[in-house]
């Protein structure tokens, strides 16, 4: 089989077989997938409920496996407390079920019909995570970062896991014309635009002087310095759009004014400042590279 072409997604499997899930691991990343491992149930719940958990976009779950991380012994509680556990705190994800031993096999597939998945260890692996991977690609996360996988990538190369669930935010609600949600959105890209002066700052001082963005970051004065040291092209792209990103975002997401505007902005505001931070983006990649090399 090919590697998968779209960008890999996170799911979690919960087994307490090692050598099976470092086997599944190499299958799983042919289909595009990153396995994220917890050999019990309370690692799992830890795994999902920390800052990156949210990307997580399926679960493989053990048939019989550890509760606690003190036990020493496989729980027969386990999967109903695993199924319930996710059932509440993530409805929306894919969740199928594991078991090596085929009399188990059919009496879960009789128990789950119609809710779970249930397949078979050593002979249902491929057939699993084929649907697991269909089922991700139906995620609106998930197709948001197919559709811009050149910025997320990036974004993820060179930036954090905040930073992209930041990014995710903004492009999923860019096209609202709910006013709260116009002003979070642009006080979501004024972050994201500290981030990537932050980010170049820490890999070259002499582009950004770390001064700059100590405490309160001073947004003018990174990207005039980037001017003067010729990373930008004054009155080209990046500078039109850097200045750009920076008034309409303190002007309308940062900062509340002390007068109304005679034109409040809207979703098209939005929109326009997403587009060039994403273009912004693409050109932070470009410079991150070339620091780094």
């Amino acid at each position: 089989m090919e590697p998968y072409a779209q960008p890999l997604v996170r799911m979690l499997i919960i087994d307490d077989n090692l050598p099976y899930v470092e086997a599944l691991y190499r299958d799983a990343q042919r289909y595009g997938i990153m396995l994220v491992h917890a050999g019990n149930l309370e690692d799992g719940r830890d795994c999902f409920e920390r800052q990156d958990g949210w990307s997580l976009t399926g679960v493989i779950l053990d048939v019989k496996c550890l509760k606690e991380r003190t036990q020493q012994v496989p729980d027969n509680s386990f999967l109903t407390a695993a199924v319930r556990y996710f059932s509440e705190k993530a409805p929306h994800l894919p969740v199928v079920v594991l078991t090596g031993e085929p009399d188990q096999y059919h009496n879960m597939r009789e128990l789950y019909a119609g809710t779970l998945q249930v397949y078979s260890k050593g002979r249902d692996e491929e057939v699993m995570l084929a649907f697991l991977r269909d089922a991700a690609g139906r995620l609106e996360n998930v197709k948001i970062i197919g559709d811009y996988h050149d910025v997320f990538a990036i974004v993820r190369k060179h930036l954090d896991s905040e930073a992209e669930q930041e990014l995710l935010s903004c492009l999923r609600g860019m096209k609202s014309d709910d006013p709260t949600v116009i002003k979070n959105n642009l006080g979501c890209l004024r972050r994201l635009l500290e981030r990537i002066y932050i980010a170049i700052s820490r890999a070259d001082e002499n582009l950004v002087p770390s001064q700059y963005v100590a405490g309160e970051i001073n947004l003018v004065a990174c990207y005039k310095n980037l001017a003067e040291k010729g990373v930008v092209e004054r009155y080209r792209i990046i500078d039109r759009f850097a200045e750009l990103i920076y008034k309409i975002t303190s002007d309308n997401g940062a900062h509340t004014s002390y007068t109304v505007p005679k034109y409040l902005p809207t979703s098209y505001t939005v929109q326009t400042v997403t587009f060039a931070l994403l273009d912004l983006l693409l050109w932070f990649g470009q410079i991150m590279n070339v620091t780094e090399n």
